[in-house]
């Protein structure tokens, strides 16, 4: 995903922390990876592409076009659109694309285990024979489990996450074909809330992508009250010292765009650490846009 800075932060400021993996990703559509610059022609290849030849597949393609072109022209995540704007591609070829595997996401063990039995059920529900009996709901309900571990990963969406795990159980209650006992929804533990913003090569400029994340974080935190965590980090071009500088610079920027928004500075933490602790790992001296960036954790 290499791309000029500039479009990064117009494109991608406003995701959280895109999620990236060194996990094997056997059994799904394609190794984890977005490309804004490439979402447009991704959608267009996927649409002009040769059609599924089952009714499953054709409403498995439209679920994955129609939650591409949401996270892309609602929430400005071109990253995430882009991926499943390659995976409504895959189905385009008749593949088996399975639901995504959360250990390919950034979740602890405890949430991989929670959403993988969730996920076996599903999968056992497709291979009875719910594709074929009831095409246009396994569809939906493949995709919304896919929405609702994409979302959930990034957690700051709490209203989407919560419809996407609706819409899957309604769907999974139709493919049962029995009155079930309801699913009890996810425990979701009282975390704190993250946040991220990314910078342009070598600046501390916040755009307006990251000013709607910034908002977000400020409304997140006047319903909660607690306690603000900054981080500056920078990626690995240039000297170590000038990049903990420079993380520095970002984490105040920050900082200043949270006070004006009405965030207490008393109950904001703020630390810089540089090119040390790199989203995207590169050799020396790399450039990485997804590297240069300042997290924000609202308790």
């Amino acid at each position: 995903m290499q791309l000029r800075p500039s479009l990064l932060c117009a494109l991608g400021g406003v995701a959280l922390l895109s999620a990236c993996s060194s996990v094997d990703n056997s059994g799904t559509a394609l190794g984890y990876g977005g490309n804004p610059l490439t979402y447009s022609s991704s959608v267009s290849s996927a649409m002009a592409g040769q059609e599924p030849t089952t009714a499953f597949g054709k409403a498995l393609k439209a679920e994955y076009i129609a939650y591409a072109q949401r996270e892309a022209d609602e929430w400005y995540d071109y990253f995430d659109a882009d991926f499943f704007a390659k995976k409504a591609g895959k189905v385009a070829t008749d593949e088996n694309i399975l639901p995504e595997d959360p250990a390919n996401w950034r979740f602890d063990a405890e949430e991989i285990a929670q959403k993988r039995s969730v996920r076996d059920e599903l999968i056992a529900l497709l291979d009875d024979g719910k594709r074929e009996e009831k095409p246009d709901t396994a569809a939906i309900a493949q995709a919304r489990f896919d929405c609702w571990v994409e979302e959930s990963e990034e957690g700051w969406q709490t209203e989407l996450i919560s419809q996407c795990w609706k819409d899957f159980e309604a769907a999974m209650a139709e493919l049962r074909a029995v009155e079930p006992e309801p699913m009890a929804a996810p425990i979701v533990a009282k975390e704190a809330r993250l946040f991220t913003i990314f910078f342009d090569f070598d600046s501390v400029a916040i755009t307006p992508v990251s000013e709607r994340v910034l908002d977000a974080a400020a409304e997140q935190w006047a319903s909660s009250m607690g306690d603000v965590s900054i981080v500056g980090h920078a990626d690995a071009s240039g000297s170590a010292a000038y990049n903990l500088k420079l993380s520095e610079r970002r984490a105040a920027a920050a900082l200043g765009q949270l006070t004006n928004r009405g965030i207490k500075g008393d109950m904001i933490g703020s630390d810089a650490v540089g090119e040390g602790e790199l989203l995207i790992p590169t050799p020396d001296g790399v450039r990485e846009p997804r590297n240069r960036r300042v997290t924000i954790s609202v308790d």
